[in-house]
C-alpha cells in the first residue's frame, strides 16, 4: 500500500523532537482507512445487547456511566526496549497514578502482531486531553485518519513535545515493516519501529517516521 511505501522509505530516518508541518521528512498521507483489525462483516445475528458496530467483541457498555476518556503523552522518552507492550501499559499505568489519576490506561502501541485495536477498548465517548480539550469524538473518530487537536500534555497537564513510539497506522493497525523486537529491544541491531508525534493532527500524530531502536521517544497513554 502506498503509506507502507512511504515510510519504508523513511527507514534511515529518525523522528525529530523539532519536527513540524513543513518538515519534510513526515508522512501525512498515511491511509487512514488501514485498521486491518476493523470487523466490516459483523454477524446480524449477534446479541441485540451487544454494540455489532464496535470491532473485536467490545461491549458498548463500557462506556456506561462514562462521559470521557483522557489520554496523555509520557513526561520522560527512552528508547524502545519498554519489555513489550506489557511494559509499555506500565509505564503508562505508573505516570498517571503519580499524577494522581484514576482510571486504568494503557499505551497506544502496537507490535507487528499485536495490534493496538485489539489491545485497547473501543470508547464511545470523546478522548480527552487532561485539561478537557477534546481529541476525538470517540473510537471511530480516534482512527479516521486525523485527531482533532495536539496531544501535547502529560499526565499532570505539562506541555510535552517530541517524538513518540507508536508501533500503530493511523487505522489502529500494525506498522509490519518493523518492532524493535516487539519493543523489548533499543538496540539499533533489531532495526526500526513506527513513531509518531505530537506536533501533528493529521495521520503523522501516530504515524510519521521509522528511527531506529536505539531513539529516545515518548508514549501515548489511554484511558480505558
Amino acid at each position: 500500500m502506498k503509506h507502507v511505501l512511504l515510510l519504508a522509505m523513511l527507514g534511515a530516518l529518525a523522528c525529530s523532537s523539532t519536527a513540524s508541518p513543513s518538515d519534510p521528512g513526515v508522512d501525512a498521507s498515511v491511509d487512514a482507512s488501514a485498521d486491518a483489525g476493523t470487523d466490516a462483516s459483523t454477524d446480524a445475528s449477534t446479541d441485540a445487547s451487544t454494540d455489532a458496530s464496535v470491532d473485536s467483541g467490545v461491549d458498548s457498555g463500557v462506556d456506561s456511566g462514562v462521559t470521557e476518556r483522557r489520554i496523555f503523552v509520557t513526561n520522560t522518552v527512552q528508547s524502545a526496549n519498554f519489555g513489550g507492550t506489557n511494559g509499555a501499559d506500565a509505564l503508562c499505568a505508573s505516570q498517571a497514578t503519580a499524577a494522581g489519576l484514576q482510571g486504568e490506561f494503557k499505551a497506544w502501541l502496537s507490535t507487528i502482531s499485536s495490534a493496538v485495536s485489539d489491545r485497547l477498548q473501543h470508547s464511545t465517548v470523546p478522548y480527552v486531553l487532561i485539561d478537557g480539550t477534546v481529541i476525538a469524538n470517540d473510537w471511530s473518530d480516534l482512527i479516521d485518519g486525523s485527531i482533532l487537536a495536539l496531544i501535547n500534555l502529560d499526565a499532570d497537564g505539562q506541555l510535552r513535545g517530541g517524538d513518540v513510539w507508536t508501533g500503530t497506522l493511523a487505522g489502529g493497525s500494525p506498522y509490519t515493516g518493523g518492532d524493535c523486537a516487539g519493543f523489548t529491544s533499543g538496540s539499533d541491531s533489531d532495526g526500526i519501529a513506527l513513531c509518531g508525534s505530537t506536533a501533528w493532527t493529521t495521520a503523522a500524530w501516530t504515524a510519521s517516521a521509522t528511527p531506529t531502536c536505539s531513539l529516545a521517544l515518548r508514549l501515548y497513554c489511554v484511558e480505558q
